[in-house]
């Protein structure tokens, strides 16, 4: 199979799957409290991710997952984002600490 075949097959689904829900979204009203409790969804999807890459959950069984760069780049990244409140400094950080403790470890 071609992957131009592919790539329409995944785009005809999509269009099926999203098409009815946005004919119709405006016609729905959503509670305040799902409202409330979707507002969260953000934090947790981004938490979900970084938390097992920063932890190395699925590379170190052994115990060693808490010595490696990653987790000392995301407590960094934690700590400027409560200082500084401000996104560019976190990544900026983040990414710094990253990679020069990367280049040091090799």
């Amino acid at each position: 199979m071609s992957i131009g075949v592919v790539i329409l097959g995944m785009a005809l689904i999509n269009l099926v799957l999203r098409c009815p829900l946005f004919l119709v979204a405006n016609r729905i009203r959503i509670p305040a409290i799902v409202e409330r409790a979707l507002a969260h969804c953000p934090v947790a999807v981004l938490t979900a991710i970084i938390v097992p890459f920063a932890l190395h959950l699925d590379q170190a069984p052994d115990g060693s997952a808490w010595l490696n760069p990653d987790l000392f780049a995301t407590i960094a990244a934690v700590a400027a984002s409560l200082l500084t409140r401000n996104l560019m400094a976190t990544i900026a950080v983040g990414l710094g600490v990253a990679m020069a403790l990367r280049a040091l470890t090799g």
